[in-house]
């Protein structure tokens, strides 16, 4: 396991499905007691309150996750990729959050969409269509996120090998 985890690609994917997932207990819960107390029924109210909760959750908990995994004590458990050895934390977390900006639009799309459609369509509660919406969202976003990171790795590869070579 720690072998696979020391991939970057696999250890971003992974601190980011943790954060994902770990913020969508609280934001979920925060969904069922406003849905639940009526306090708000409209459904724009709850998909707005759904993303601002996600992402102060979301952001707060994967910063911490990626600089325990890739900047703090456990760092010498991740054997750098080449391509970003030397990167400050905020510089490397801070790529990895402008990707994933890039692609939220879609993530936030597919989530909501699903998660009004549960609550208006069927008996599923407020707060199991938002858990079941991010999921959804979230593995989404995580392919295409995959793909991309990829793309990145081998085209720093290439930049690293061509400034070798001229040496």
């Amino acid at each position: 396991m720690a072998h696979w985890y020391a991939r970057r690609i696999v250890n971003v994917n992974v601190n980011i499905i943790a954060a994902g997932l770990l913020a969508l207990i609280p934001v979920s819960i925060c969904v069922h007691f406003i849905h639940s107390t009526r306090f708000i029924e409209n459904g724009k109210a709850i998909a707005a309150i759904t993303f601002f909760l996600d992402v102060i959750f979301d952001f707060s908990i994967y910063f911490c996750l990626h600089y325990l995994a890739n900047h703090g004590p456990f760092r010498k458990l991740v054997s750098h990729n080449p391509a970003y050895r030397g990167m400050s934390f905020l510089h490397d977390a801070g790529l990895v959050q402008m990707q994933r900006a890039i692609l939220s639009p879609m993530l936030y799309i597919i989530w909501l969409v699903v998660q009004h459609q549960l609550i208006e369509y069927t008996s599923i509660g407020a707060g199991w269509a938002t858990a079941i919406g991010g999921v959804i969202g979230i593995g989404s976003s995580r392919i295409i996120h995959t793909f991309w990171m990829m793309l990145e790795e081998r085209r720093h590869a290439k930049l690293i090998a061509n400034q070798s070579a001229q040496v």
